[in-house]
């Protein structure tokens, strides 16, 4: 199973694919299951669980990305939305209490909320060691090698913010066509990462439009 965990819509608020145009690229490239991990919301998640119901060869997994005190986790399985500004051991516990697992994306980037960049270690059930969006490779050489050291299961995801990124890194998993497999081998530890990073190029576009977006609405 291919999987693309770590995906963002319009309504991250900094993202600009809709569900339906990041199903539809996932499909295209082969993708097995997508997860809509939206900032601190649900909706998007939500929409694409209604509109992948006319497809029978792609899941939906249902996700969210957590702004915790410390840093960023991305939650997996969840039913209902976990609210920001909780500590990350809080958040993991309600992940954990709706069957879901805890991934921390980024680990080590700062400037992106990484979690292990403001606390030493945690439980979690898995980390990204390859996310696309990193323009250097040191941060995901260190959390491979954090994966490694403390034999923590390793994802690889795209983090797209635009459709033409998604499936730039994802991750091989060792399980079934369905969603309860697919959570269980990574817990388990049944993952492989590969990918490449997001094109520079592509990154400074989203930046610059970024920025004359805000412009506008000024």
């Amino acid at each position: 199973m291919i999987i693309d965990s770590h995906i963002h819509t319009i309504y991250s608020g900094d993202a600009t694919g809709t569900p339906r145009e990041i199903i539809k690229r996932a499909r295209s490239i082969g993708l097995d299951a997508i997860a809509i991990s939206d900032h601190n919301t649900m909706k998007g998640s939500l929409i694409a669980q209604e509109e992948v119901k006319e497809f029978k060869d792609i899941l939906i997994i249902p996700a969210m990305e957590i702004t915790t005190n410390k840093g960023h986790i991305v939650a997996l399985g969840i039913n209902e939305e976990i609210k920001k500004g909780l500590s990350p051991e809080e958040t993991v516990d309600l992940i954990h209490d709706m069957d879901g697992i805890a991934i921390v994306p980024h680990p080590f980037v700062r400037y992106r909320d990484g979690l292990f960049a403001k606390i030493k270690h945690m439980h979690v059930d898995a980390i990204e060691t390859m996310n696309s969006r990193y323009i250097f490779g040191y941060s995901n050489w260190r959390a491979k090698k954090l994966s490694i050291e403390k034999n923590i299961p390793e994802i690889g995801a795209s983090d797209s913010h635009f459709v033409g990124a998604v499936g730039s890194c994802v991750t091989d998993v060792d399980a079934d066509f369905s969603i309860e497999s697919i959570l269980k081998s990574i817990k388990n530890g049944k993952t492989t990462a590969y990918g490449d990073r997001t094109p520079l190029p592509l990154i400074l576009k989203e930046v610059i439009n970024k920025k004359i977006k805000r412009v506008y609405e000024y």
